[in-house]
């Protein structure tokens, strides 16, 4: 009996980790995606792939366990499935599909208290997150790493106004969080 009750334990505790809470599954597909992120910054493609196809399994789990949010689920592990990185230019042209959908996610959840940083770039006119403030675009590499533009810091976002995230579109893909204080 007490080998029963471990097992469904663990199995329990398992499933909860790898489906995840939205603040878990958040961690969990912005770990991923830093890798992308980092990588392509970096003039890379190493762990690109690999990391891809992590962020498109945990998407796709989820989506079954995640009702509210599970088109947006659905779209980001369609968008990561995708992305190939045989070559740097493919990877980059990914990129922003996978960072959209990732946005999408994290606003229809609201999973994040202290988002991470948004930044985008007029060149492509695509966003992306990164975790630090310190501008380093994915979508051009070492040839123009610090052109980008910050438009949602992750700390200062609405920390007074108690108010719920809202995704802005027009020339930009916004995020906005407002902290519930």
């Amino acid at each position: 009996m007490k080998t029963v009750l471990a097992g469904f334990l663990l199995m329990t505790c398992v499933g909860l980790v790898a489906a995840g809470s939205p603040p878990i599954l958040a961690e969990q597909l912005l770990g991923h995606y830093y890798i992308i992120q980092n990588s392509l910054a970096s003039d890379s493609i190493e762990g690109v792939s690999a990391s891809a196809a992590k962020m498109a399994d945990i998407s796709r789990r989820a989506a079954a366990t995640e009702p509210h949010a599970k088109a947006q689920l659905t779209a980001l592990a369609n968008a990561a499935a995708k992305l190939r990185a045989t070559d740097l230019k493919s990877a980059r042209n990914g990129f922003g599909e996978l960072s959209d959908g990732l946005l999408a996610y994290l606003q229809a959840t609201q999973a994040k208290r202290n988002p991470p940083y948004q930044f985008y770039c007029s060149m492509v006119k695509k966003n992306w997150l990164q975790p630090a403030k310190e501008t380093r675009n994915p979508y051009y590499g070492s040839s123009m790493l610090k052109c980008g533009e910050l438009i949602q810091s992750g700390q200062s976002v609405g920390t007074a106004h108690g108010t719920k995230p809202s995704l802005i579109r027009g020339r930009r893909f916004r995020l906005q969080w407002k902290n519930y204080g």
